[in-house]
């Protein structure tokens, strides 16, 4: 497979900006993320008063959150990118999420760790962010996390990202329903944020599954090869927003 060198300054984003190819960023020293707000274009980062990530916890219980409808069907992963801020996976874009009667295309999913959201102050060893996108441009994520467990047959599908040069990408064309990687039950909590990267772009609805995947500790490991040390924003203000789950 091809390789070639890709610099994506945002591990959340969907398409490469001037900001990003400009904006030095990361997660330790002078470009950590306590800094963030004072680089050109991402002040949103030191300003915003939606921010992510937060610390879950269930503040309101709605049982009339709608169902997440999922058409993945003919999810198809065309590269892997080790991008310098995570291990990322570029979708095709024939994937989609159907929530609150708005349609988002599956554009690509990375990962944290260890994860950024914590449930009650409680923190998991890895979280995944499923990144979509609809037509005119709003952003939902989906966030998945991942305990230390047996190990997932599923996620294997994928493994030739072990394969990957550092800082280097992988053309691939690799059937994917990130479906079957989700959890079982799809009870989630909801809640209004933003980009967890710069520019911390707001809003951004983000659907935490309530019930963790798990990998094998070599497969965690194995993803932590390709991030940066502690790849996890801190915990952002919560500003009187309301966390609603089903």
């Amino acid at each position: 497979m091809k390789k070639s060198i890709l610099i994506l300054c945002l591990s959340f984003s969907l398409s490469t900006s001037a900001m990003a190819e400009h904006t030095h960023w990361g997660y330790q020293g002078d470009n950590a993320p306590e800094n963030w707000g004072k680089m050109a274009d991402a002040q949103t980062c030191a300003t915003g008063k939606t921010q992510s990530p937060i610390d879950i916890f269930a503040s309101k219980t709605n049982q009339k959150l709608p169902k997440l409808k999922f058409n993945y069907r003919h999810a198809d992963i065309k590269q892997i990118v080790d991008n310098g801020h995570s291990l990322q996976f570029n979708f095709g874009s024939n994937s989609t999420l159907t929530h609150n009667n708005k349609t988002y295309t599956l554009v690509q999913f990375h990962a944290h760790e260890p994860a950024e959201h914590t449930i009650n102050g409680i923190r998991y060893p890895l979280e995944l962010h499923f990144v979509h996108q609809s037509a005119d441009h709003s952003n939902l994520v989906v966030a998945v996390f991942v305990e230390e467990g047996k190990e997932n047959s599923y996620f294997e599908k994928l493994s030739v990202f072990k394969k990957l040069a550092k800082n280097g990408s992988e053309n691939t064309d690799i059937i994917f329903n990130p479906a079957h990687l989700y959890p079982q039950q799809h009870k989630y909590y909801r809640y209004t944020g933003s980009l967890t990267t710069p520019p911390c772009s707001e809003p951004v609805i983000w659907i935490l599954f309530r019930q963790p995947i798990s990998l094998s500790k070599a497969e965690i490991e194995e993803i932590s090869h390709y991030l940066p040390k502690n790849n996890n924003r801190p915990i952002q203000p919560l500003n009187n927003r309301i966390i609603e789950n089903n």
